[in-house]
């Protein structure tokens, strides 16, 4: 009886093999069975009705390009894409971006067709992550909304990691309230999910950064001790690291500049002992923020020129736009103006060549040559650049920046008497209500 049941198994699998095998390489049943066996002996095959003799499965796996082995083999088909999924992730780890996308587009035509509907959605996770590494970022929204409008995922796990890379292509595309709104969906998904610690850190970490970004100061400040928590659990060491220096900055804003200073130099003088140099750059870029809001212009500028070579020895261009117009900001202040706008300006060449999401560095840079107009008495250049700065924060829906931006106009326009200043109040009052609209969901 055994016995039987083994080869009724075996019939049924290698019939399910062999269909799937044939129709995948676009043959007929004719053309498969020519020369080997009749027609009708390979439909029977085919539905699991009728032993084949090994010797003619050998001639039908040649035909069809696979091994004998891979035919008798339980669910062959998804074993293989399985396989080739992880040829896709081995090629992106090296760097072989062609092969990468060539053996995930295989995956996920095959699996769609074949009805795998777990492994699709790990293919389709495996192809945001390169079409985000690529800058296609508009792909991965448009591929992940249409997944998730034809109810997929049903799982509480892939739907947080897909919800993760939409946030991530989001907020690289330049659209920050839709990045921060995926990124709280993903954080929310947890509750329903065992594991993915590192993802979990991922999501906490960009959650940091985009409370940060939106001014949410104490919301800031509650992600970052609850992924500093974990970090350390998971002995994390330098994602512990990060979010320790990162959870300064809060500290910073909400008044505890002691507390915040403390954290910096500590976790500073941790980076330049594991010689993590961007990190070095990064904490000193900070620490110039610190100094730079206290008046203290040439500690400032210490920390701020320090960052900046080792950006420029790593060529980290995207960090050192922002250190440019900090430093930018302090001739200014010191009265070269010259100076100030010749920095903004490389800041703004460098923005057109990096094509990354310093969208943030050019509403800076931009704002500052503003204010530089503003000192040297052009009012109406001053107004025109301000005009420019706005439409770079609408654009990427950075509405706390853009409610400044928008008073700052609208006032002096007031001032002047001119009547394009209740727009500017209206636009103010719709972006300090998207703010609030934000801030609420924490």
């Amino acid at each position: 009886m055994s016995l039987e049941i083994d080869v009724d198994d075996r019939n049924r699998i290698i019939g399910e093999n062999l269909r799937k095998y044939r129709l995948l390489k676009g043959l007929t049943q004719d053309e498969l069975a020519e020369g080997i066996c009749s027609v009708s002996q390979l439909s029977k095959a085919e539905n699991g009705k009728t032993y084949i003799k090994r010797t003619l499965l050998r001639l039908m796996a040649e035909r069809l390009g696979v091994t004998v082995e891979r035919i008798e083999t339980l669910d062959a088909m998804q074993e293989e894409l399985t396989e080739t999924l992880q040829l896709a992730k081995d090629a992106n780890t090296a760097n072989n971006l062609d092969k990468a996308f060539q053996y995930v587009r295989e995956v996920l035509a095959q699996s769609e067709d074949m009805g795998y509907r777990t492994l699709f959605l790990e293919a389709l996770l495996v192809e945001c992550k390169l079409l985000n590494r690529t800058k296609q970022h508009h792909e991965v929204i448009d591929k992940v909304q249409h997944v998730f409008d034809q109810g997929l995922p049903q799982d509480s796990a892939h739907k947080l990691l897909l919800m993760y890379e939409l946030g991530h292509a989001y907020e690289l595309s330049g659209n920050m309230v839709a990045a921060f709104d995926y990124y709280l969906r993903a954080d929310e998904e947890f509750q329903f999910v065992e594991g993915k610690d590192d993802v979990r850190l991922s999501v906490l970490f960009n959650l940091v950064r985009c409370h940060i970004i939106m001014q949410n100061y104490r919301s800031a400040l509650r992600y970052a001790e609850k992924a500093e928590q974990l970090a350390s659990a998971y002995s994390k060491h330098l994602f512990r690291l990060r979010i320790s220096y990162m959870k300064a900055t809060p500290l910073r804003k909400l008044g505890e500049i002691e507390k915040a200073k403390e954290t910096y130099l500590a976790c500073l003088s941790e980076a330049q002992e594991n010689s993590f140099l961007l990190d070095v750059g990064l904490i000193n870029n900070n620490l110039g923020n610190l100094y730079k809001d206290h008046g203290e212009n040439s500690q400032a500028l210490s920390h701020y020129q320090r960052a900046r070579k080792i950006y420029e020895i790593l060529n980290e261009e995207a960090y050192l736009c922002e250190t440019l117009v900090n430093v930018a900001a302090i001739y200014r202040l010191e009265g070269d103006l010259a100076g100030a706008v010749e920095l903004c300006n490389q800041v703004l060449s460098m923005v057109d060549k990096v094509q990354t999401n310093v969208y943030r560095e050019k509403g800076l840079a931009t704002r500052l040559i503003a204010r530089v107009l503003d000192d040297q008495g052009q009012f109406d250049a001053y107004i025109a650049k301000l005009e420019e700065v706005l439409a770079i924060y609408e654009q990427h829906q950075l509405v706390r920046e853009a409610y400044e931006v928008a008073v700052e106009i609208a006032d002096k326009l007031y001032e002047q008497q001119d009547p394009r200043a209740v727009d500017l109040y209206r636009k103010a009052v719709d972006f300090n209500a998207k703010s609030q609209q934000i801030g609420m969901r924490r």
